[in-house]
């Protein structure tokens, strides 16, 4: 609903998300939007504070391969709660039934995040092949097979990434796809 942008700032870049699930040439599209904001001077709430950022490289994901997109953090820190906020393209229209996604901590713990029909998960063809500013986040309300593609917001997890709780920060952190 858009009352959920009451009490937020105006302030910053806004961002229209348009997902065309049509996967032949030829049916682009254009789009142009103006939002209509009334304001008033009350002081807006604080934006969702997820925690210190570290971002991975970009990563390729090639075709019938485990792939490992690693992240080495050098800062030091006992995890209190983690989450994890993931971009993915696939080339295939749909690639996520043909994913895995598994977080390993430096210290060896690992949790599935989400996973395709094709390698134990519930992602299927509809679910198409993209993830676009998908937080897994344990505090979500809604579990990542609940989602509609691209999966925008914030979504549990099928592992529960309160297993990195209490775990240092420092060391190689790998994404496993």
């Amino acid at each position: 609903s858009l009352t959920d942008f009451d009490n937020e700032s105006i302030t910053g870049t806004w961002q229209l998300i348009i997902y065309n699930s049509i996967s032949s040439s030829g049916w682009d599209g254009t789009v142009q939007y103006t939002l209509m904001i009334e304001t008033d001077s009350s002081t807006p709430d604080d934006p969702i504070y997820y925690g210190e950022e570290y971002s991975s490289d970009q990563c390729t994901i090639p075709y019938n391969e485990i792939t490992s997109c690693e992240l080495e953090i050098t800062d030091s820190g006992t995890i209190t709660d983690l989450d994890i906020e993931i971009d993915l393209d696939h080339d295939y229209d749909d690639g996520l039934q043909y994913v895995s996604l598994m977080l390993l901590s430096p210290t060896g713990t690992s949790i599935l995040l989400g996973a395709g029909q094709q390698v134990g998960g519930s992602w299927d063809g509809g679910d198409n092949g993209q993830l676009y500013n998908t937080i897994f986040d344990d505090e979500a309300s809604t579990g990542i097979y609940s989602g509609t593609t691209p999966f925008l917001g914030s979504f549990q997890p099928v592992g529960s990434l309160t297993d990195f709780d209490n775990e240092s920060i420092t060391g190689t952190w790998q994404l496993i796809i």
